[in-house]
């Protein structure tokens, strides 16, 4: 499809946070910069509890982007939470910036989003699947056209179940793969015939894996990579903090963790059909060239690590995450080794769409930078209190609070990551330390300097 330029129109910004659709006549539709060059369309796969190192169930999604795009092994949610994350994949911001810290969606400031800044600058959006936990089901999903949302993963949504479709709730009687795809390639096909050519912004937000799975009936006996246990599930978590070692039984053991891969890996077969039926129709539309795409989860999980089940946590099963980019042309085909986080997702995108006046707390991937250190943080829930971390390529650093207006922790642990991967030993633990009091002190500062950093001051 061949995309024509067009006039830029005033936008009237949309105050209210539910319940809000600009109308199409407000919005611009220009699809090029004053320059005259083009826009990408900007697509993003959003998977739901998938940790790193799980692409083996992917094989579309390591063709489209291991293979022809950039991979980033190191990678981080800065918040390993459904709700906070997603509201940092769309406002590129830190929790402590965003202040949605737990199920709280209408604390996201809708007016600082990436689809809003999109819209403003010509774009046309579309959201498929997920969307806040949290969201009251019959209010519509500000500065999108069209969409198909839901709140929260259940085996009910697997099924079917209730969506907001346009505007209309209704029940779904399909696996959600079908669903799904169908929604995702309407709104591909409508964005082809429009008469102004407009790039356009596509969210695709998936249920999977998060548990409890309910995998497609044709993928139920599918066989998945044999499982090799690693050293943290045999870890007795001794020198971890008491709210850890204190457990009295496992929340779960080694057969809990092999029966929850097995399931995540069977409902990420169908997610992997999903990203190829879209390919495979941007490929049709002539679109595939032209998109800027990204696939990435909120969050990591436990597979019984010391131990523990579910996300929260700050250990590496819990914040680490696939996250994968690909412009055809644009961006060579590579491993990045760089120390990124889903915060740098948004910043990209304003990047490559031109929009100079977005502020986010990430950088863009596609500029050339060195980061030292990341922010990792979150806020208490029953058993998982409340924590802050500092993570390098080198070590990871972690402090716990008795609530959000304390700075100074209860308990400490640190990390050497090029030695212990796994996070076996806690060199804070005990009495005695291996890191000099001047190193902590260090730690510390800059710890509580980026709990408060905004913008540019952000790691």
């Amino acid at each position: 499809m061949k995309r024509l330029p067009a006039a830029l129109l005033a936008f009237v910004v949309c105050m209210g946070l539910s319940g809000c659709q600009p109308s199409r006549s407000q919005q611009p539709t220009s699809a090029k910069t004053p320059s005259g060059e083009q826009l990408p369309n900007v697509l993003i796969f959003i998977t739901d509890d998938q940790r790193a190192g799980t692409l083996d169930a992917l094989p579309s999604v390591k063709r489209h982007f291991q293979q022809q795009g950039v991979s980033f092994p190191n990678a981080y949610a800065t918040t390993p939470i459904c709700c906070p994350s997603r509201a940092t994949i769309m406002s590129g911001r830190y929790a402590h910036n965003h202040k949605v810290r737990y199920f709280q969606p209408y604390k996201l400031d809708q007016r600082s989003t990436l689809q809003q800044a999109l819209v403003e600058a010509g774009y046309r959006t579309g959201f498929f699947g997920k969307y806040l936990n949290g969201w009251s089901l019959p209010d519509d999903p500000p500065y999108f056209d069209q969409w198909a949302v839901f709140p929260q993963s259940t085996p009910e949504i697997y099924r079917g179940g209730r969506w907001n479709t346009d505007g209309v709730v209704r029940e779904i009687q399909s696996y959600w793969t079908h669903f799904l795809r169908r929604r995702v390639e309407s709104f591909l096909s409508s964005q082809d015939r429009a008469e102004d050519a407009s790039p356009w912004l596509l969210y695709v937000s998936v249920p999977a894996p998060h548990p409890p799975i309910v995998v497609e009936p044709r993928y139920e006996d599918a066989s998945v990579p044999v499982w090799k246990p690693n050293p943290a599930q045999f870890d007795d978590a001794s020198n971890k903090p008491h709210y850890v070692s204190g457990r009295t039984t496992r929340e779960c053991d080694l057969q809990c963790g092999r029966r929850l891969r097995r399931a995540q890996y069977r409902a990420l077969l169908s997610v992997d059909d999903l990203i190829a039926r879209v390919f495979a129709k941007l490929k049709s539309l002539g679109e595939s060239r032209d998109t800027l795409s990204f696939f990435t989860s909120d969050n990591g999980i436990h597979w019984g690590e010391f131990g523990l089940a579910g996300k929260r946590y700050p250990y590496r099963s819990s914040v680490r995450v696939p996250l994968l980019m690909r412009w055809p042309r644009r961006v060579r085909p590579r491993i990045d080794k760089r120390l990124v986080a889903n915060l740098d997702i948004a910043a990209t995108v304003f990047d490559a769409a031109k929009i100079v006046s977005a502020d986010t707390d990430g950088r863009s991937l596609l500029k050339r930078w060195s980061r030292r250190r990341l922010l990792l943080e979150h806020w208490g829930v029953p058993k998982v209190p409340q924590w802050a971390s500092l993570v390098t390529k080198r070590f990871q650093y972690i402090e716990y609070y008795k609530d959000s207006k304390s700075s100074k922790p209860f308990a400490k642990e640190y990390y050497n990551l090029r030695k212990d991967e796994w996070q076996l030993e806690n060199l804070l633990a005990g009495k005695s330390s291996t890191l000099g009091k001047k190193r902590l002190s260090t730690l510390h500062y800059h710890l509580k300097h980026d709990r408060q950093c905004l913008g540019s001051s952000c790691p």
